[in-house]
């Protein structure tokens, strides 16, 4: 059996990002990292930890919304790897609906490209607190000044660095951290562990800009914090880091981060932050739904009414149906009869499990906030509305794109169903 985690302990975080920007990477880095996966993964080489279907790993790109698992900081952070291609926009959206967060990717060598702006504007419809980063600062011709310029000008005027890189391409080597004023020198590896120093003398003034003008930013989102830095105080860690998180639950601020998915370098920075600065599923407010023509507002606690969706239905060899769910409010046992309001039918969950990636665990409970997978459901599928039996709280579904094109497949025999992915 799996851990269970409480709701504030719970991280819902799609990564979004341009086809080949580096967000599969990053999240095979954190699940690595975290210790999720005891091997490091590779596109290139087809074994990337969420790349783990055959036509993926063929192809070396993200076909498929996929769900990865990594505990860290004692919060779990379910990880939504989405396609960067838009021709898969549709996984994108599914993952952005049952998200609490984003964390968007941008290549330090391209920048910021058609499809970063296209999930940058759908997470922001959604109202995700959003954070960036800056991926593959290892690489030749990378350069942060850059991609964060056009982060600036053409995603947000309300981004910010919360870090910025010492060296870059094959001499980057570390980050000063704007927060505590520290340099993080890289030690050899691919975990991405580092020694803390004082920051190159070199670097000193550029750094005192950059850090002025992040509590600057910071406390113009709040007036007592703002009252403080006005009449000369030192502002404390702790206090900065919730003003910060509290304005980008407001949108009126996105931090940036840089790093290197493939050698980890950075990441472990990121990863402390997804866990301080990204809301919790209850910090992002009451769960909306409708019940007999009336619109309702339900807590994110266990102790809710029950409402869940699926968001991804799939089909796997020797298993049959698999079926993705997040639960919204109220919590679900293995065993628990769920009523789906979109058909009108009740549907056993037995043997639910979390998620990560290829693999599942089963699990005896999911709380409020938390995503699941279960099997073998007869009559429930994508964008599909759970609730308790008895019920009838309906969730807005998944905004789909409109098709170009419809095209129904069906199997010669029972023996070829499995070949199919629904």
């Amino acid at each position: 059996m799996s851990i269970e985690y409480d709701t504030s302990d719970i991280r819902n975080i799609a990564l979004l990002g341009h086809g080949g920007s580096g967000k599969t990477t990053l999240t095979d880095a954190i699940c690595y990292i975290a210790g999720s996966t005891k091997r490091r993964g590779s596109v290139e080489n087809g074994t990337a930890h969420t790349d783990f279907t055959e036509e993926e790993t063929k192809h070396g790109i993200s076909i498929n919304l996929t769900v990865a698992r990594a505990e860290w900081l004692g919060t779990k952070l379910n990880l939504i790897d989405t396609p960067g291609y838009l021709d898969f926009f549709g996984e994108v959206q599914a993952g952005i609906r049952v998200s609490d967060s984003a964390l968007v990717v941008v290549s330090a060598t391209d920048g910021v490209e058609v499809g970063t702006e296209r999930v940058w504007t759908a997470a922001g419809k959604s109202g995700l607190p959003r954070m960036v980063f800056v991926s593959m600062m290892d690489r030749e011709n990378a350069s942060f000044d850059r991609a964060f310029q056009q982060v600036k000008n053409t995603l947000s005027s309300d981004a910010v660095p919360v870090e910025v890189p010492i060296g870059t391409g094959s001499g980057f080597r570390g980050i000063v951290n704007l927060f505590s004023n520290k340099a993080h020198i890289y030690k050899p590896g691919d975990r991405g562990e580092y020694d803390e120093t004082e920051i190159p003398e070199e670097m000193l003034d550029t750094v005192a800009s950059w850090r002025e003008q992040l509590i600057e930013t910071i406390a113009a989102t709040d007036d007592e914090l703002l009252e403080a830095y006005l009449e000369g105080e030192e502002l404390d860690r702790v206090r900065v880091l919730e003003a910060m998180s509290a304005a980008m639950l407001r949108g009126e601020l996105q931090p940036v981060f840089c790093g290197s998915g493939e050698s980890g370098r950075g990441v472990r920075a990121v990863m402390n932050k997804l866990v301080e600065l990204m809301p919790s599923p209850a910090d992002r407010g009451p769960v909306i739904a409708e019940s007999k023509g009336e619109t309702v507002e339900l807590a994110v606690e266990d102790g809710a009414p029950l409402t869940a969706m699926v968001f991804k239905t799939t089909r796997e060899p020797r298993v049959g149906e698999l079926s993705y769910f997040r639960v919204f409010s109220g919590s679900l046992k293995s065993g628990d009869t769920v009523a789906n309001v979109t058909k009108g039918v009740n549907e056993r969950f037995s043997h639910i499990a979390s998620p990560d990636a290829g693999e599942r665990r089963e699990v005896r409970m999911l709380h409020a906030g938390d995503i699941g997978t279960v099997t073998k459901l007869k009559n429930t599928h994508t964008g599909d509305s759970l609730c308790a039996p008895g019920k009838a709280f309906r969730l807005d579904s998944i905004e789909f794109p409109s098709p170009d094109i419809a095209i129904a497949l069906h199997a010669v025999s029972r023996a070829d169903e499995d070949k199919l992915g629904v």
